[in-house]
């Protein structure tokens, strides 16, 4: 009888321990977060429902386990759309996998965004990705920021409007 419970008890401390073995010692480092594409799902004059395509990086040693995302793409400082999914997806330590977000936005609060972009002093043409990460092992959400800045569209004058300026 004492070795039944003996051995119970090792098998109820072996599977503790492989139990917490994969929860993270220390808060995850927060993901990259990348936008891959843009695929429009619905357009109407109104209202945009589109899907975007994120990569997430995992920076940290060990796999995570995500089990939602929630984020805000801004472009030269006004929010432009946001999204969230509940999307489950392991990102493998050090690797990359992509999430699907769907995003419902406005037409006309882009345009008037824009404008009040083109009426400013030089074009900011600077972009930012927020949001958190919920983790399956993990029991906050992490934060995640992204900046960066699109490169100005070059005009290339090809050699048949060179010839009609002289």
């Amino acid at each position: 009888m004492i070795k039944k419970m003996l051995l119970s008890a090792l098998i109820t401390a072996s599977l503790l321990m492989t139990a917490c073995s994969s929860l993270p010692t220390h808060k995850p480092v927060a993901p990259n977060v990348s936008i891959a594409a843009v695929r429009p799902l619905n357009l109407s004059l109104v209202n945009q429902k589109l899907a975007f395509t994120l990569d997430v990086e995992n920076p940290n040693s060990y796999d995570l386990p995500v089990e939602g995302l929630d984020f805000i793409a801004s472009f030269a400082g006004n929010e432009i759309a946001s999204g969230s999914s509940d999307q489950e997806v392991t990102l493998p330590a050090k690797g990359t996998a992509q999430m699907e977000v769907i995003v419902e936005t406005s037409l006309n609060d882009m345009m008037d965004r824009f404008s009040a972009m083109m009426k400013s002093d030089g074009i900011d043409l600077s972009y930012g990705i927020t949001g958190t990460v919920k983790l399956a092992n993990w029991p906050g959400k992490i934060p995640f920021n992204v900046d960066g800045e699109l490169e100005a569209p070059a005009y290339e004058v090809s050699p048949a409007e060179e010839g009609e300026r002289i």
